[in-house]
């Protein structure tokens, strides 16, 4: 999905003939591997309108990419594309002229729109805005700190003292600072010289370095009295950190109807932590835009039929001899509403779980 989204987001800024370097074929096969890669969204816009978008593509060019759109149950064609070749319907007369102007490692869809083409507009614009996937914990730190360095430091703050609080995690405040300072950086031997009025400047370039300062505030009681202890977020729980980092993002996906998608999203945080978070997402008066989670997990005691639907839970089985992944829904199986599926899990009922050899000496031990 990250690599999708990138692609739409990019495409536009992409030089002729340059590689499109984020498209990496599955490598454990031979035919494959000369193989382009498929990628398909269904979605509902902000239009209210159901879309299909999809493309093929490898490091060189895009083979195929289509756009459909419903506006009744049947779906409607804005353009398909195979190669150099495109297929226009009720929008032919306004995207035809525009074929002109893509090249064969561009997207279509963003060429399209970098016209101001209606059709494609709104569709465009939600794949590149409301879809955020995070998969590195770096990035997603540094864009996180950005966001509290905005305009709506405050509210952000506040969100995420509500969300900690609300985790039973004991913090009352918390602090952004950002502090400036300048200092003179020595030039070397490859920058010229200054000469003002005949006089030589000595090289010395002076930057300004910011540093942030995160300062979180823990009221603790001795029975008695009330006592305020400061703790930098260094100094603070991975788990807290995590919380800490994810504010903003669930801030803005509940305000504007975001699809966030989190890999991992149990790491270093509590089971109950976690469940807090889907549940923010369920509440109706919190999640007002009809914001969208979808996450990973390795945390079984998540798969409970009183927080999801059989829809909404996916299995991944890895090949260990072919090394190909399967993605399968709950809801292939004939599961009862009152069964216990994280037990069935366990068991093997549904698959997707590793088979650790010598596993059976170690519970016979343990027994």
């Amino acid at each position: 999905m990250t690599v999708a989204v990138l692609l739409i987001k990019n495409s536009n800024i992409m030089q002729v003939n340059q590689p499109i370097s984020s498209m990496i074929p599955f490598k454990f096969d031979k035919e494959s591997i000369k193989e382009p890669s498929e990628f398909e969204f269904i979605f509902v816009a902000d239009d209210g309108n159901k879309y299909i978008y999809g493309f093929s593509a490898d490091r060189m060019k895009v083979h195929e990419e289509y756009l459909y759109q419903y506006k009744s149950k049947k779906p409607t064609l804005i353009f398909d594309r195979k190669g150099e070749k495109y297929d226009f319907k009720s929008q032919k007369t306004v995207l035809e002229p525009l074929v002109r102007f893509n090249t064969p490692n561009k997207l279509f869809l963003a060429t399209a729109t970098n016209w101001n083409t209606e059709c494609t507009i709104i569709p465009y614009k939600w794949l590149s805005e409301k879809v955020l996937t995070f998969t590195d914990a770096q990035v997603l730190s540094a864009l996180s700190i950005n966001a509290y360095k905005s305009a709506k430091q405050n509210e952000y703050l506040q969100f995420t003292e509500d969300l900690l609080q609300a985790a039973d995690i004991n913090i009352s405040k918390i602090h952004f600072n950002v502090k400036k300072s300048k200092i003179n950086m020595p030039g070397n031997i490859l920058q010229p010289q200054l000469i003002v009025d005949g006089q030589q400047i000595p090289n010395v370039a002076t930057q300004e370095m910011e540093q942030i300062e995160v300062i979180t505030e823990h009221k603790v009681s001795d029975g008695k009295n009330d006592t305020v202890y400061s703790l930098g977020m260094g100094e603070e729980s991975l788990g807290t950190n995590q919380l800490f980092t994810l504010g903003p993002f669930l801030k803005d996906a509940f305000e504007n109807g975001t699809t966030v998608v989190i890999d991992e999203i149990d790491n270093s945080l509590h089971t109950f932590i976690v469940k807090h978070i889907i549940n923010l997402f369920r509440n109706k008066e919190i999640n007002k835009a009809g914001a969208q989670l979808i996450f990973t997990t390795h945390d079984t005691s998540l798969l409970s039929l009183s927080t999801f639907r059989r829809d909404q839970v996916y299995f991944t089985e890895k090949n260990n001899r072919t090394g190909t992944s399967d993605l399968y829904s709950l809801d292939e199986f004939p599961v009862r509403k009152t069964e216990n599926i994280e037990k069935g899990y366990l068991l093997g009922r549904y698959g997707a779980i590793p088979y650790i050899r010598g596993a059976e000496l170690v519970d016979v031990i343990r027994g």
